[in-house]
């Protein structure tokens, strides 16, 4: 049985989801003036900062963008000297990429910057809503999963 109260409240979530996303976006576009950076190579830099050492089409798999694109960002991460390329043992055509010393440096400035702000927002829950937030959008990621893109050919949403 359908309980419409509950349906009308996670249809309301999912409907604020799109706003969110673009306000986000925007805020960390703002947070990278002056920096060279822009918020693809910010992503690039993210994800090596956790992974480490790593391939472009992998990267463009982990990151759902084709292959092309995640080159054009490494190459200009590479001119800045923020990352740095590596020899790939698996693989001769196909190095790896890591963030430099300066890379990661950036990019901890880059995230003390974001987290300020999001403290500002945290303030107005408690652990348990953050938590409930979580479980919720964790929920309909879960649920709508068959919906993922093929992480070797993304699709746009046009």
């Amino acid at each position: 049985m359908i309980d419409n109260a509950k349906t009308a409240e996670l249809y309301e979530l999912i409907r604020l989801i799109r706003p969110v996303h673009r306000r986000l976006a925007r805020a960390v576009e703002a947070k990278l003036v002056g920096t060279g950076l822009s918020v693809g190579m910010r992503a690039v830099m993210e994800f090596l900062g956790k992974a480490g050492a790593t391939s472009v089409p992998d990267i463009g798999r982990a990151l759902f963008l084709a292959r092309q694109q995640i080159q054009l960002l490494v190459n200009d991460l590479e001119k800045l000297e923020l990352i740095k390329r590596h020899p790939n043992p698996a693989h001769k055509r196909s190095p790896l990429f890591a963030l430099t010393d300066s890379g990661r440096a950036q990019f901890g400035e880059i995230r003390a910057s974001e987290d300020a702000d999001i403290a500002l927002v945290g303030q107005r829950f408690s652990s348990e809503e953050i938590a409930a937030a979580q479980k919720v959008v964790c929920a309909m990621l879960d649920h709508f999963a068959e919906f993922e893109d093929d992480p070797n050919r993304p699709r746009g949403l046009e």
